[in-house]
């Protein structure tokens, strides 16, 4: 197959969802189609031009394919850098990433990754030097790659599921990674040798809600009438603020901010997120609900009672002081989960969502929205925007692209998915016409030749499952899921859309729509605006985009339940069979009466159709030899493969048809005109068939099948002998080849190619293999799809061999075209001029088919396309005939509901009178109401359906039962089988007299133990036993050890160790006493005797003092439970005697009052009897035990437990039947005593007394014997009546005696409750000491594992700061001789440049008339475009600008300047022009490569600062950190045997000062109470006597300060006499005093006063005269200071003149002045200028040397003027 060449992809159509497009370059972006990238640019119309990619005529900008690059693997992540046109992309599996630059697609670096990670995101850094690789799944690891170099600087393992990575654009050593809930902010911090990565997390939470509109919330609320404490906290009268709610934050994609932030959206699509990348802190900058500057979360305002609040009131014009907007207080403008995507520009942050549109929020006021534009009605999944931020790529959910110019602000669509759901293709063979058919009901035209869409047909609510074209025509039959066959004539489809067949048809179809819906439409409805509905209902066919025509429909029927997925055409098109699963193959006849003819049968499941004649061709030589005979024409042979229902083999079922024998409409099986159909029997399950050309199997019938073993068999058909018999079965004998297919995966397709020499086959591995007819072993094969995606859908080859178009379920359309050899170009020219030959036979019949069709165009009948329904029937004839057929069984409908109705109303009539006749009968011949049933299988129906739904509510009863059976059945296991003492209660009989409430005592539940936990507290008990008896010997050991040390302290020290042996024994007794007191129960004042509850493990006990370890503190802890344990079971036992004791005092009250009661009903009292009884809290298992009179509902019994309690009844029925026939002890009963047990005494029978008769007569008729009768009868009387009261009053004496008994027995037990009452407190109170000593216990261990928890880590810490100083200190060294290096090298290449500059002077300097043109020449630099980037930055909406424009300046080449002849000085030479050129050439790179070394020599000098700065900072912190280690010591130290111990104290013995709520006894001391009372009597005595010696002291002062004062004042007066002798003996006496002396007087004297006054006089004259000359020399002098600062302000801007000149060479040249050296000639000129600089400042300083020299004469001379006189020697 190698002869004809190979396969290769030409153009793919559709997008895969999985990454989203991204640009390239400013105009070109690429998307993913499958595995293909696919690189299209954006390009300005010249002319009219129609792409693929958009169909908007009013766009200035087309899109075009300009390259793609495809892959032999998933592509996985795909990361591209525009500034130089690089991109890179991962695959699946695949340890390499290649980075490619664009267009040459040539791979520029590859790098080798960990081959068991997937790659998940990649992303290209600022400068385009770093690649940051995310992987997936389990670790999730950031990895740097210098990808040049292809070198890994640093890598950090997230560990949680992020799915986007970006670089910082103002930072490159920043980055963030964020997606699924989670982001982090990574630094990447470089070192001399190594690179690292730090990381830090993005908060999970957040406050949303601030107390800006807390007071107005509070006071609207007041009004309301509402509840203020939703929103609000009162923190005082006049203080509130907002219930801060704390936010979870879902951060998905993100994008940077220009302030060093990073903006992210969240997963629901409601909130924007700021996030700062040093700290990790969030706020919300945009939610989809904004409240007065303030973002609500959902909480709030699902809350309807403050959303009204809010609209009602703060909506309505309240505006406050925060100059917020009115109308902005709350306010949906956004709408829930509408910022699924974003971008950000310098004014606005551009957002999308699910609603499909794009809004420009202000970045200023985030509660104003500026724009709004719609996109799409799906939802928006990603906006990329462009580099140059000129236009934005909007990707949408339903696999569409748009464009969106942000300059011009126009919408463009770029890609509409047609490849989305395709689910069959195939291609016409008379033209280049391609045809996909979708699960949406949309039929596409492709243009095989240029791949572009021709037109798109759809049918709504429609799923189309097959395509078949027409091999002579343009007919299409297209298949759908609801079992509809259509017919569709697309000629209309090479033609404009504004043709007038298509104008025609689309008039048509809108006439024919609007009728359809009249005619649904009522009366009533007519009324209503019918245009306006007629508008909105067909406003699709006025918005089609240009590509959209309209077909005609020949054929629309519906012949199955099933979807149609086989098709296949007659090779001359006369006949298309289409097959279904109800086992029918349908032929419809597609030449001239467009109708179905019937369907023929088979079994099993259908495979694959085809048919087995071919096209008969006549050569033109030998048309007048030879004659087609046409009854060979007219036979047909039909071939389906079938897989048998038993699912293991396969059939192939062979059809004869006779053409000539079809019927002419519709006669559903078809026999006549099949004479023969035969069944081929292959055990073996085939997914693929077709014929092989007779001319390479000798005229027999051989098919290749694909077979499930993924092998391609060769079988020749049997021929059949018996003629006679239609249907014959018959098997194979076996294959006659077999080959391996070369596919991997099963379910393979064949395909038999027109040219009758290849064999097509693909399968779900996504390969495409062709075959050699000659030998299935000799083929081609390529990738056509991925396996991953789940390989080929359908595969087809063109009809004329030149392509190949497959469609994968990735539903990814691809256009495959041969990259043909020699040899291959010759075979194909050969096959056009025979397939040419072919197409002359069947245009002609083409011709005639069109021809029909027209007429039928031409016709009042129209055929009408609509959409499936799954109510519709299945049909068989045509539109006209199904819709006379419709109308009939119609009218049969109608006339049968109106005879349905009539007989309803004849029954409805009869049962009324039966009614009636039933009413006026007799009550005994009535029938109830519930028995007048006149449908006995409605009753039976409706009794049926009520117990299925009894049923149904008894099953879910019963669930909930079960449910909280299960539950009941856990807690009573946890809580009650679990439990070794259950909890009871005791009560007293009567109510205390204090309280009024009766006295309730409760027992202590206890849990049983584990078999472990037995074991552990044995243990433990055990090992403390043994060290109580290892103690004391070695106590006694330690004792003989220092007691001769003991010996030989003085008798001082042995007093002074009494003494404090003594403290310290009263204090260990105290602690003992104490200790002990924790256990004793205190006296209670109720005269109880005094119980001591005592558990026998407290000698277990340790000393407070010996807890020094956590070992001990955990064994002190076991034993305090086991303590604690002990103790409530001694409390568990006093309380089950008192339990006992109150049911027996229970059953003597019960025996007591049964006497009572039968004492007061002798006595006829009605006096009330005491009966106590037990409450339900003390009896414990009360609460399990259901008692029925709590069962309110009736109980439900089933048939099987009421036949139960009736066998139960009628067996107790029988026993006492049985009983009553011969109960022999009833009977003995009866005859002995009455039928009684009771005994009476007959002092308890009442007396029967018979009255004489002759009382009733008179006295004076008496006779004696009557008298002595009655006086008889009268003292019986009052015998008895006396008997009865001394009855009556021992009774009563009984009553009160044992009435007194209960009350005797009440009263103690009471008492005895009460002591158990007192009890159960002291026990409390031990049991909550001895839990607070376990908690207390618990704190040291945990601030002891805390201590070396944080000593553990200063440790590590102290470790890794002293390898990072050490690594540090170790490349300092080494960085100063690179550095030392770099800058030789510095100094070279400035020497280089500045040799180059001599050269030039050298060599032209003898050419004095042209130098000084020469050397401006050679200086002459280009300027720089700063006002190009000026304009580019006020334009640009790129955030970034200044940093992307100054990344484009630094890269911008040094624009050098083009020297154009016409500079040439005249009379030069034009060799010393040209050596002049290279020298200025050479000139140029010599800075160029000066500007490098310089900027290299300065990374190098900051980076060598930074690291001894580091070093000095690591040092600093060691120093820190060991400076911490004694002070960490000395706290564990304390931490030790600093002790925290507790004691019981009374009241008045705590002389420590008292807090208000809880007093801290950290720094108190325990001391006994005797040493204080001692200390006090010593303190006392010794402050008495130290009173009397004060006193003492103070009189014997007094005296000794009175003496001292007078000795001090007689020393004054002394001192003062002896100054004043020493005064007049010390008194010059001059001749002025001795003249004084003598003559006496001031006035004596006039002539020296003369003089005196003329001496100053002139002094002071002398004195000026001198001033005025100084003054006039320093006034010369400072004007010639004045004349040298003028000189030197000249000077100075002559300097800064030199300055801006090397200032401006340095912007021209970018090299810094003090690392440049001039020219000699500029030094010389340079130096010159130091040197008279220098002698001037020198000669100033000497003129103000001179100055001060005459300041100094000016004073001495000013001194001399003064008198002076002689100071006094001592």
């Amino acid at each position: 197959m190698e002869f004809y060449g190979e396969f290769t992809l030409a153009d793919t159509r559709g997008i895969s969802q999985n990454i989203k497009p991204l640009y390239v370059t400013s105009t070109i972006f690429c998307y993913l189609s499958g595995n293909c990238i696919n690189f299209v640019e954006r390009k300005k119309k010249e002319q009219s031009s129609y792409s693929y990619y958009s169909d908007d005529d009013s766009s200035k900008y087309f899109y075009q394919d300009v390259n793609h690059k495809m892959s032999v693997n998933h592509i996985t992540a795909i990361t591209t850098y525009p500034r130089t046109s690089i991109f890179s992309y991962s695959e699946y599996n695949t340890n390499k990433i290649n980075i490619y630059n664009y267009p040459s697609l040539s791979i520029q670096s590859t790098i080798n990754i960990n081959q068991n990670e997937n790659v998940r995101a990649m992303a290209f850094s600022s400068d385009g030097k770093l690649l940051a690789i995310l992987t997936d799944y389990p670790k999730f690891t950031v990895s740097i790659w210098k990808w040049k170099k292809e070198k890994l600087l640093c890598s950090y393992e997230i560990g949680k599921k992020v799915d986007y990575i970006s670089f910082n654009p103002l930072n490159r050593n920043q980055l963030c990674a964020s997606g699924n809930g989670h982001i982090y902010f990574m630094e990447i911090i470089e070192s001399f040798k190594s690179h690292s990565i730090s990381c830090v997390n993005g908060e999970f939470s957040t406050k949303n809600v601030s107390n800006f509109i807390a007071e107005h919330i509070i006071t609207l609320s007041k009004i309301n009438n509402m509840d203020s404490n939703l929103f609000l906290n009162a923190i005082s009268d006049n203080t509130v603020e907002c219930n801060p709610i704390r936010l979870n934050l879902i951060p998905d994609k993100h994008k940077w901010g220009i302030n060093n932030v990073v903006i992210a959206n969240s997963m629901d699509g409601d909130y924007l997120y700021e996030y700062d990348i040093n700290t990790g802190q969030c706020k919300i900058v945009l939610s989809a609900i904004y409240l007065g500057g303030v973002f609500l979360n959902k909480e709030y305002t699902d809350n309807e009672h403050f959303v009204d609040l809010i609209n009602e009131e703060l909506i309505n014009g309240y505006n406050n002081d925060n100059n917020i907007l009115k109308n902005h207080y709350i306010e949906d403008y956004i709408g829930s989960h509408n910022v699924k995507s974003y971008i950000i520009t310098t004014k606005d942050v551009i957002i999308g969502g699910e609603d499909g549109t794009i809004k420009w929020v202000d970045l200023e006021n985030l509660s104003t929205i500026t724009r709004k534009e719609h996109i799409s009605d799906s939802n928006i999944e990603d906006i990329i925007v462009s580099p140059n931020y000129d236009e934005i790529l909007i990707y949408t959910k339903n696999k569409r692209l748009y464009s969106y110019d942000l300059l011009e602000n126009k919408k463009t669509m770029i890609i509409d998915d047609y490849s989305h759901n395709i689910t069959s293709l195939d291609s016409y063979d008379l033209d280049n016409i391609t045809v996909t058919c979708s699960s949406n009901g949309s039929l596409y035209f492709w243009n095989s030749d240029n791949y572009s869409l021709m037109a798109k047909y759809s049918v709504d609510n429609t799923s189309f499952t097959s395509v078949k074209c027409s091999p002579i025509s343009n007919i299409l039959a297209v298949g759908s899921e609801n079992g509809v066959i259509r017919l569709y004539d697309t000629e209309n489809v090479k033609y404009s859309p504004d043709n007038e067949l298509n104008v025609q048809l689309i008039d048509k179809y809108k006439e024919f729509r609007k009728n359809l819906e009249l005619s649904k439409i009522t009366e009533k409805d007519k009324e209503v605006n019918i245009d306006e509905k007629d508008e909105n209902k067909f406003e699709y066919l006025k918005e089609n985009s240009i590509n959209y025509k309209e077909l005609f429909i020949i054929i629309r029927n519906k012949i199955s339940n099933y979807p149609i997925k086989h098709m296949a055409y007659e090779p001359n098109g006369n006949l298309l069979c289409v097959g279904v699963q109800e086992e029918r193959l349908y032929l419809i006849d597609t030449i001239s009466r467009f109708t179905i003819l019937g369907y023929l049968n088979y079994s099993g499941s259908i495979v694959d159709i085809a048919w087995g004649i071919d096209l008969t061709i006549v050569d033109e030589d030998e048309e007048d030899d030879e004659e087609v005979d046409e009854e060979i024409n007219n036979i047909k042979t039909l071939f389906v493969l079938v897989v048998n229902p038993d699912g293991k083999s396969s059939s192939i079922y062979k059809y004869v048809l006779d053409v000539s024998l079809l019927p002419t409409s519709y006669s559903e099986k078809i026999t006549d005109a099949c004479t023969s159909y035969n069944i081929f029997k292959i055990d073996d399950v085939v997914t693929g068939f077709s014929q092989i050309p007779k001319q390479y199997s000798e005229g027999k019938e051989v098919f290749n099948l694909a077979c499930i073993d993924k092998s391609i068999k060769s079988y020749m058909l049997p021929i059949v002998t018996n003629m006679e018999e239609v249907q014959i079965e018959i098997e194979f004998n076996g294959y006659i080849n077999e080959v391996k297919s070369n596919h991997y995966k099963s379910g393979i397709k064949v395909q038999a190619i027109n040219n009758n020499e290849w064999l097509l086959s693909y399968s779900l591995d996504g390969f495409v293999i062709i075959h050699m007819n000659m030998d299935l072993k000799e083929n081609i094969k390529f990738l056509a799809t991925l396996s991953l995606e789940g390989g080929l859908k359908k595969c087809l080859m063109r009809y004329d061999c030149k392509k190949i178009i497959t469609i994968g379920n990735d539903n990814i359309l691809r256009f495959w075209e041969w990259k043909l050899t020699p040899n291959g170009k010759k075979r194909l020219s050969e096959f056009e001029h025979e397939l040419q030959m072919i197409n002359n036979l069947k245009i002609p019949i083409g011709d005639n088919i069109k021809a029909t069709i027209n007429t039928l165009k031409k016709s009042n009948k129209f055929q009408l396309d609509y959409p499936d329904n799954d109510k519709e029937q299945i049909y068989f004839y045509s539109q006209q005939e199904q819709k006379s057929e419709k109308d009939i069984l119609n009218q049969n409908i109608s006339e049968f509901q109106e005879n349905i109705k009539n007989k309803i109303e004849e029954l409805r009539l009869k049962y009324i009178s039966l009614i009636e006749k039933n009413d006026q009968l007799r009550d005994i011949e009535k029938l109830e109401p519930l028995e007048f049933t006149i449908d006995y299988d409605e009753k039976n129906r409706l009794n049926s359906k009520l117990e299925e739904e009894i049923k149904e509510h008894r099953r879910e009863l019963e669930k909930d039962n079960l449910k909280i059976q299960i539950i009941k059945e856990r807690i009573k296991n946890e809580c009650w089988d679990s439990m070794d003492v259950v909890g009871k209660t005791v009560k007293s009989f009567k109510e205390n007299k204090l309280t009024g409430k009766k006295i309730k005592v409760m027992n202590y539940p206890i849990r049983k133990k584990s078999d472990k936990e037995i074991k552990t507290i044995e243990k433990i008990l055990r090992i403390r036993k043994i060290q109580l008896k290892v103690e004391p010997v070695i106590d006694k050991i330690n004792a003989d050890k220092y007691k001769d040390i003991e010996a030989i302290v003085g008798k001082s020290d042995e007093l002074n160790n009494d003494s404090t042996s003594n403290i310290n024994n009263n204090n260990n007794n105290n602690a003992k006493t104490t200790t002990n007191s924790n256990i004793k129960v205190p006296e209670t004042n109720n005269n109880a005797t005094d119980v001591k509850l005592k558990s026998s493990y407290e000698d277990y006990l340790y000393n407070a003092f010996d807890l020094v370890t956590n070992e001990r503190k955990r064994i002190q802890i076991y034993i305090l439970e086991e303590i604690i344990s002990d103790i409530k079971k001694q409390f568990n036992e006093k309380f089950d005697e008192q339990v006992k004791s109150k049911n027996d005092i229970l059953s003597k009250i019960e025996e007591k009052n049964e006497r009572i009661q039968t004492i007061i009903d002798e006595l006829k009292m009605t006096e009330e009897i005491f009966q106590p009884i037990l409450d339900n809290d003390e009896i414990p298992d009360s609460c399990l035990q259901l008692d029925e009179s709590e069962i309110k509902a009736e109980k439900y019994l089933t048939e099987e437990e009421k036949r139960k309690l009736e066998e139960k009844r009628l067996i107790e029925e029988q026993r006492l039947k049985e009983r009553l026939e011969d109960n022999w002890q009833e009977r003995a009963l009866l005859e002995m005593m009455n039928g009684s047990l009771d005994e009476k005494n007959d002092k308890d029978k009442e007396m029967i007394f018979v009255k004489p008769e002759c009382m009733s007569k008179p006295k004076e008729e008496l006779t004696e014997d009557e008298i002595k009768q009655i006086k008889e009868y009268e003292k019986k009387i009052e015998a008895y009546m006396e008997e009865q009261e001394k009855y009556k009053k021992v009774l009563e004496t009984e009553l009160r005696k044992h009435q007194g008994f209960i009350t005797e027995l009440i009263t103690n037990y009471d008492d005895e409750l009460n002591k158990l009452f007192n009890l159960k407190l002291s026990t409390d109170q031990l049991i909550f000491q001895n839990e607070l000593k376990i908690i207390k216990l618990y704190q040291g261990i945990l601030f002891w594992e805390k201590i070396e928890y944080q000593n553990a880590a200063l440790n590590q810490h102290l470790e890794d700061l002293t390898r990072e100083k050490i690594k540090y200190s170790s490349e300092i060294p080494e960085i100063k001789k690179d550095l030392e290096k770099c800058k030789e090298d510095y100094e070279l290449t400035v020497h280089k440049d500045k040799e180059i500059e001599k050269a030039f002077r050298k060599e032209f300097h003898q050419y004095e008339h042209c130098f000084e043109t020469l050397l401006k020449i050679f200086k002459k630099r280009g300027k720089n475009d700063f006002d190009i980037f000026d304009e580019k930055a006020k334009t640009s909406l790129n955030p970034f600008k200044e940093s992307e424009l100054k990344f484009e300046s630094d890269n911008k080449k040094l624009n050098n300047y083009d020297v154009n002849d016409e500079e040439i000085p005249e009379g030069f030479e034009p060799e010393l022009w040209n050596k002049m050129l290279e020298m200025r050439s050479k000139k140029i790179e010599s800075e160029k490569e000066v500007q490098y070394m310089l900027k290299k020599f300065n990374k190098m000098q900051l980076l060598t600062q930074n690291y001894i700065k580091e070093s000095e900072n690591y040092k600093q912190r060691c120093e820190n950190g060991n400076k911490r280690i004694p002070e960490i010591e000395e706290y564990i130290f304390q931490g030790i045997y600093n002790l925290e111990c507790l004691f019981q104290l009374k009241q008045g013995q705590v002389e420590y000062p008292q807090s208000l709520v809880v007093t801290d006894y950290s720094d108190a001391v325990l001391i006994n109470r005797k040493i204080i009372e001692q200390f006090n009597e010593v303190i006392l005595n010794l402050g008495h006597s130290k009173i009397e010696a004060l006193k003492e002291m103070k009189e014997y002062r007094k005296g000794i300060s009175a003496l001292e004062w007078e000795n001090k004042v007689l020393d004054f007066q002394a001192d003062d006499l002896i100054l004043k002798t020493k005064h007049i003996q010390l008194l010059r006496v001059t001749k002025h005093i001795q003249d004084y002396i003598k003559i006496g007087g001031e006035d004596k004297f006039p002539a020296e006063m003369q003089a005196l006054e003329r001496r100053g006089e002139y002094s002071e004259k002398a004195f000026l005269h001198k001033v005025e000359n100084q003054k006039k020399v320093i006034k010369k002098i400072n004007e010639e200071i004045q004349t040298k600062l003028t000189e030197n302000i000249k000077l100075d801007k002559k300097i800064k003149a030199l300055e801006e000149a090397v200032i401006e060479r340095k912007k021209i040249n970018d090299i810094e002045v003090s690392h440049h050296n001039y020219s000699d000639q500029c030094n010389d000129a340079r130096y010159q200028e130091i040197i008279e600089r220098r002698r001037l400042v020198d000669l100033a300083r000497l003129q103000a040397k001179d100055i001060s020299i005459l300041r100094d004469e000016v004073e001495r001379l000013r001194l001399k003027t003064f008198p002076a006189f002689p100071s006094s020697v001592n």
